[in-house]
């Protein structure tokens, strides 16, 4: 990522990284450290769509002003229909495993008290 945002013109000095979590609320933390060292308070937190609650409530729970920034939007188009449509299938398996995890994800940081329950 780091490559990218510099071929894109983000001057190397702009870029702080944080590469020891192993998780979202690891990185979340350490973040906030890192930011925390360097005076800074806002960011923008650069996830997929679907990790993005997850992701944006643990920021917000660590004490970080994140302005999010989802990507990886899935799309499904729902103007036409086949047969074919109703059977399962390997792409439908994994977008409905991939909101599983961000469920149990959810769930398991609320239990943590990793991110705040939302009233």
């Amino acid at each position: 990522m780091q490559t990218l945002l510099q071929e894109w013109g983000v001057p190397g000095a702009s870029i702080l990284l944080e590469s020891a979590s192993r998780n979202t609320y690891e990185n979340a933390v350490l973040s906030q450290q890192v930011l925390q060292a360097r005076g800074l308070q806002r960011v923008l937190l650069v996830t997929s769509a679907l990790h993005m609650p997850r992701a944006l409530a643990t920021f917000q729970a660590a004490g970080i002003d994140a302005l999010p920034v989802a990507t990886d939007y899935t799309v499904i188009n729902r103007d036409w229909r086949t047969v074919i449509d109703f059977l399962p299938d390997a792409d439908a398996l994994s977008r409905t495993s991939d909101a599983i995890k961000e469920y149990i994800g959810v769930a398991y940081y609320r239990q943590q008290g990793w991110i705040a329950v939302k009233k």
